[in-house]
């Protein structure tokens, strides 16, 4: 086997997988037509021109069939489902939905759905229509019986995520507390690969995780990790940040979803060499493709600490070297394109079951995005330079995209001389080129390093002249060899126009 073939036992991912950039949304608050919590199916498809000029391809919606409107946080939730396979009436219409998503596609746009694993609220008409398929309960829900031999419960399961796919052409799901039935969704997959509307499955956890919150569930019939492996993508909450805690990037604990991944390049470079040999008993990861994400809904989660539960906070470095270049499918949450500043919605508590102190919770979830913000100049440049960053990365996708885990990486941290110490820079590349992506996570001062290439090592070495690109300003200078084993480059501080990062494209001249 290649260090490129799919394993036999990992999913057979649509082509366009490692071109994934996500953007999640959370259909109330992302857009306020008529005031807090008024988002709907068209108010979110009036936007879709501007996440095509972002540059995003990939919509990661958390918000489309009938939920609760104040189970959690004190505010309508998709994760308080009712009907999974009922789309909410104050969202719009079917053919709403189904406009939307044609609108997306129209734009280069997928759009993913989120899947409530493990239950309904208690009041669901399915529970008084279908008691049997219901057994306990978990986040003051009540619980599918997925160990019980129930044909009606798991066909109709296969029905509702299968017309989805096929009907309104979802192009994958996100499935919420982990992977339950495994042939249930090997059936779905199948359905819509046979109508050539291939999908991807985006577990919220690693598997081990998953293990423990179908344990923890009250379920028997437990997946095993081939079964895993089989058929998730990657895994949204599992992830890995290129972000050194001893270098000022430091954010609040969230809970129990601390930020515990908030590693070094060299860190995350021994990660993927376990692609080649000890991760498990074939030396493979437990998904197919790595993830970064940035923010997602649960950051902000009760007892949070600060009062912005948005990651990046403007920061380019955070972007750029953390999450766009690193070789994952990057995910983040609306807003964080133009440094939002952080709004709840009015009636936001803190309490993940309370009502109480209204307007004062920080789960991002509940933000109510000020879309007049783009009118200031500080987070409209903020937007001028996520924009230009996804564009090089789609620019430069054979050296800059997502690769499988069952692929070597193509990723060499560097050695550096610097006054300041910075994270470690790093190098990309692909067949005739290589990028190299250096970092500076400073908001004081700009930094100066002295870097040698190791060109020979990827197979770019022997030549005389390179020209070296500046990816950000599009400027080229030429050097020869040897001045690329001492290459001094100095990167701007961080959180201004054009600062936190240095992109240098090396190609022979």
């Amino acid at each position: 086997m290649t260090s490129t073939e799919r394993p036999a036992r990992y999913p057979d991912s649509p082509a366009w997988t490692k071109d994934l950039i996500i953007y999640e949304i959370a259909t109330k608050g992302f857009t306020s037509p008529d005031g807090p919590e008024s988002g709907t199916f068209r108010s979110l498809e009036a936007k879709l021109p501007y996440l095509h000029d972002l540059g995003i391809n990939a919509i990661w919606l958390t918000g489309h069939s009938w939920s609760d409107p104040r189970h959690f946080y004190n505010i309508w939730t998709q994760y308080a489902t009712i009907d999974p396979g009922v789309i909410d009436p104050s969202l719009g219409t079917e053919q709403d939905f189904k406009a939307m998503i044609d609108t997306a596609h129209g734009h280069g746009i997928r759009v993913f759905l989120d899947v409530i694993t493990h239950g309904v609220m208690k009041d669901s008409p399915l529970v008084a229509a279908h008691p049997d398929w219901f057994r306990g309960e978990s986040w003051g829900m009540i619980d599918y019986d997925f160990d019980a031999d129930i044909p009606e419960l798991d066909q109709w399961w296969v029905d509702v995520w299968t017309r989805y796919a096929v009907e309104f052409g979802v192009d994958g799901f996100r499935l919420d507390l982990g992977l339950r039935r495994p042939d249930l969704w090997a059936q779905i997959r199948a359905n819509a690969a046979a109508v050539g509307h291939p999908i991807v499955l985006i577990n919220e956890t690693e598997y081990a995780h998953t293990v423990e919150w179908v344990i923890a569930s009250g379920l028997k019939t437990v997946p095993t990790e081939d079964e895993f492996l089989g058929l998730i993508d990657f895994a949204q909450r599992d992830s890995v940040h290129l972000l050194d805690p001893h270098h000022k990037i430091e954010f609040e604990p969230l809970h129990d979803y601390g930020r515990a991944h908030m590693w070094t390049v060299e860190h995350w470079a021994q990660w993927l060499a376990r692609v080649t040999g000890g991760a498990g008993a074939d030396g493979r990861l437990q998904w197919a493709w790595p993830c970064v994400q940035l923010s997602c809904h649960d950051d902000g989660w009760e007892d949070f600490a600060g009062d912005n539960p948005y990651v990046a906070q403007s920061s380019r470095f955070v972007w750029g070297y953390g999450a766009l270049f690193s070789g994952m499918v990057p995910i983040f949450m609306a807003g964080e394109e133009f440094g939002a500043d952080y709004v709840p919605l009015p009636t936001l508590s803190p309490r993940l079951f309370g009502g109480d102190d209204p307007g004062k919770g920080t789960w991002l979830y509940g933000s109510m995005i000020q879309w007049d913000q783009l009118n200031q100049p500080e987070h409209r440049a903020v937007l001028d330079d996520v924009t230009r960053l996804i564009a090089i990365r789609k620019q430069e996708a054979d050296i800059l995209a997502a690769r499988p885990t069952y692929a070597e990486p193509n990723l060499l941290p560097l050695a550096y001389e610097g006054d300041i110490p910075v994270p470690q820079p790093y190098l990309r590349w692909a067949d005739g080129a290589a990028i190299l992506v250096a970092g500076n996570p400073s908001t004081e001062a700009d930094v100066s390093m002295t870097v040698s290439l190791p060109l020979d090592d990827i197979g770019l070495g022997g030549h005389r002249l390179y020209n070296v690109t500046n990816l950000w300003t599009g400027t080229s200078e030429t050097y020869t060899g040897a001045d690329l084993r001492r290459l001094v480059i100095t990167i701007p501080r961080d959180k201004t126009p054009g600062g936190g990062l240095r992109l240098l494209k090396i190609q022979p001249a």
